[in-house]
């Protein structure tokens, strides 16, 4: 590890009880708020999307690759959307180290950062690498950033949707969205030849907590075993479990009245399910720029659920720079009984590409036991494959269209 982010390790056994005993003793308090984002620095919090690239992590520094394991980890810098500091930790069999904020990890040029930055900066969240493609190179497979939003990445895949921990009231009219947040992450220290990483998540929010591990397994397919413990302090109206984050912008089932040289633009084009009986059921994505709209599957125990992106022809969205035909589906795969419950699809209106606009969550139907511990397990497969539902026989493309004589339809 790098001596000038190292702090005083503690010994310290560090494993999915140690957190959930920490979500639990936070539950039984009242919740506070992180710090405040005008703690951080005025030059950081103006920080454009551009400025903000330019704060990179110095590959030198990367945790564990210097030591000849197969993981490394990178840190992300505070700044621009990401003012919420996280506390990451590292941790081995018998010790867990704070990691204090340094900055010398970070190369600033062009970023424009003048004068000293506080002691205790803390960090915005952490990307985990590993070599997927040749031995020689270490590529990123997991990057942990923002609220609890996590993404992964298997063999020549590039970053689209995003999972989270987990969605509160999530598109619903009438009701503020309640953005859960990973408060601290302890990334294990790989062992020689590990072929798995293992990380740890504490969640809070005003209404819950939560206990997260995450063991993620990179390889073609990038499979991610889940499982949480949740506490909640109080009841809530929509609760979303293993939740999706994509974008649909337009594709061949939408009718257009702008102007784009490309024919798709989108992370995902559908929602596919296999329900209890093992019946596969597929509902493409679409995006109505006058309204958005939210869709209910009934789903008790569901076997399996995920945002696809089927299309991997690049002539059907002619942009290699963004890579749409390379954007990972993730499959959903629930461990034990999840019960009673629907998947809930949410569309939101957008006019751009740059907002995630679709959502996707199982929702149970009995809701948890405020003060109870509830606790869920899934596996979640990052992948290149256009059927990880196992069908038979699958949709290859949806169109739509009108005649120049029919009526104009507009949303109400």
């Amino acid at each position: 590890m790098p001596s000038e982010g190292r702090a005083q390790a503690e010994r310290k056994q560090i494993n999915f009880q140690v957190i959930e005993e920490l979500a639990a003793k936070a539950a039984k308090s009242e919740y506070q708020a992180a710090a405040d984002e005008s703690a951080l620095p005025e030059g950081l919090r103006g920080l454009t999307y551009d400025s903000y690239r330019h704060i990179r992590f110095r590959p030198e520094k990367e945790f564990w690759k210097p030591d000849g394991l197969p993981f490394g980890m990178a840190l992300f810098h505070p700044g621009y959307l990401f003012k919420q500091p996280v506390a990451i930790h590292e941790f081995t069999a018998d010790y867990s180290q704070p990691v204090r904020f340094s900055r010398d990890f970070f190369d600033y040029e062009g970023a424009d950062i003048e004068g000293s930055l506080p002691a205790d900066l803390g960090y915005a969240g952490l990307r985990l690498t590993h070599p997927l493609h040749t031995p020689e190179v270490f590529d990123e497979i997991a990057v942990f950033q923002g609220a609890s939003y996590y993404r992964m990445l298997g063999q020549s895949q590039a970053f689209g949707l995003s999972a989270r921990g987990l969605a509160l009231n999530a598109g619903i009219d009438g009701i503020p969205e309640e953005f859960p947040v990973f408060t601290h992450l302890w990334a294990g220290k790989p062992q020689p030849g590990a072929a798995s990483a293992t990380l740890f998540a504490l969640l809070n929010s005003p209404s819950v907590t939560g206990a997260y591990q995450f063991v993620i397994n990179p390889g073609k397919d990038t499979v991610v075993s889940v499982k949480a413990t949740l506490y909640f302090r109080k009841g809530v109206e929509h609760i979303g479990l293993a939740p999706l984050t994509s974008m649909f912008w337009f594709g061949e089932n939408t009718t257009r009245s702008f102007d784009d040289y490309r024919p798709e633009v989108h992370d995902s084009d559908g929602l596919a399910i296999v329900n209890a009986s093992g019946e596969r059921l597929w509902r493409p994505l679409s995006n109505d720029p006058s309204r958005s709209r939210t869709y209910t599957f009934s789903a008790d125990a569901p076997k399996g659920f995920g945002l696809l992106q089927r299309d991997r022809n690049p002539r059907s969205y002619e942009d290699f720079e963004a890579r749409y035909q390379d954007r990972p589906a993730v499959w959903v795969e629930p461990k034990g009984d999840w019960g009673a419950g629907n998947l809930r699809l949410v569309e939101l209106s957008t006019q751009h590409e740059l907002s995630d606009n679709i959502v996707l969550a199982w929702e149970p139907a009995t809701p948890p036991v405020v003060g109870e511990p509830w606790k869920i397990a899934y596996d979640q497969t990052w992948t290149l494959d256009a059927n990880p539902s196992k069908a038979t026989a699958w949709v290859v493309a949806t169109r739509s269209g009108t005649h120049e004589w029919a009526p104009v339809r507009t949303g109400t």
